[in-house]
């Protein structure tokens, strides 16, 4: 029997994972020594060497890893392809993946329908798509990026990644992301001078970070102008349309209903103003809508929403520039120099959802 087939079960090829394991170290030393960097200790590439002859070990792209060129290709996985920004985020991806000669593959991953706070993806998928030698990094965006199965088979393969995502991860610290916390707050004060007292929020669903800290955002804002947050005041949607309709249906059906309501993206706003056409409460002189994202659909529905604008395009673009840097660096000194985290500036735009509180709050019979 070969060690190949002792040390791959299956008799599949030996990966750089089972180089990694077989030498104790971890599978980014590996691709360095594979590449023919320099920055390895003589025992370590010794040691890694010596494993792979052991579990008889060949790149896939052996004459490219060998001679230390890269694929000069990004890998983007998601598995919400209803997000209305991803369009902007591609486009953005896409014109710097060009302007930098490298090539944007994108996969989805898993099942798009009922998603939860457990991870529904099969390891066995997420370990055939992430083959450290046929990409030199990973895009992730929401809500893919707080998957642990598959940030675990990132840092397990050694493969450069940035997260559009607003909070740290401990192994995979590159992101991109707008301040969501600042925006929630910013978005909630807006109604509160235009006069809002009893205030609802959409939240959106708890795979998304970046939904807790919008709340969080709209709780402070409340809490600062001494404005009490109510439990009755707060559902959750899923980001989409249907969920954002059924939330608002509910905040409207109650006796004292409000007479704002924050959406946590575009989507389930323009569900709200479809529940208060249909319970014929006039939006903005009955009620306030806000929305998050300015997504396409901010500028289709009527009236157009008072909206936060994530600069998605640039996201996209900062996330391809940012991994090329550190792909590019990431085996010398210099890699200290490039900055792990991008927070782009976002923007309040005000459109015709939104207007003064009524002194007499809306009631319904």
């Amino acid at each position: 029997m070969s060690n190949l087939r002792n040390k791959a079960p299956g008799n599949r090829e030996a990966t750089i994972k089972d180089v990694a394991r077989e030498a104790g170290v971890s599978a980014m030393t590996v691709s360095r020594v594979i590449n023919s960097k320099t920055n390895v200790k003589p025992v370590t590439r010794d040691k890694i060497q010596k494993a792979i002859t052991k579990v008889n070990y060949r790149p896939n792209v052996g004459a490219r890893l060998l001679s230390g060129r890269q694929t000069y290709q990004f890998l983007m996985l998601y598995n919400n392809p209803n997000v209305g920004w991803m369009g902007e985020l591609l486009i953005g991806m896409m014109n710097s993946c060009r302007r930098i000669g490298y090539h944007l593959s994108i996969e989805g991953v898993g099942e798009f329908e009922d998603q939860t706070p457990e991870t529904i993806h099969d390891p066995r998928e997420i370990n055939r798509l992430i083959d450290r030698s046929r990409i030199d990094g990973i895009i992730l965006p929401p809500p893919i990026c707080f998957d642990q199965v598959v940030l675990d088979a990132i840092k397990e393969q050694g493969i450069p990644c940035v997260r559009l995502a607003s909070t740290p991860q401990r192994d995979i610290k590159l992101c991109v992301s707008i301040d969501n916390y600042a925006a929630g707050y910013e978005i909630t004060r807006h109604l509160i001078e235009l006069g809002h007292e009893d205030i609802s929020i959409i939240k959106g669903p708890v795979l998304f970070a970046a939904s807790a800290m919008r709340f969080e955002g709209y709780a402070a804002a409340m809490r600062d102008h001494g404005l009490a947050i109510h439990e009755s005041n707060i559902e959750t949607g899923n980001f989409d349309v249907q969920s954002g309709y059924r939330c608002a249906r509910t905040l409207l059906s109650r006796k004292h209903c409000p007479t704002a309501i924050f959406a946590s993206n575009d989507e389930m706003a323009a569900g709200t103003l479809a529940a208060a056409q249909e319970m014929k409460i006039s939006v903005p002189e009955q009620l306030s809508v806000a929305g998050f994202d300015d997504a396409p659909i901010a500028h289709s529905v009527w009236p157009k929403l008072t909206t936060v604008r994530q600069p998605l395009r640039a996201m996209g673009e900062q996330a391809v520039n940012l991994l090329e840097r550190y792909v590019r660096h990431m085996d010398d000194e210099s890699l200290e120099e490039v900055q792990p985290a991008i927070v782009l500036e976002y923007k309040l735009i005000e459109r015709q959802s939104t207007g003064p509180a009524l002194k007499t709050k809306l009631k319904q019979e």
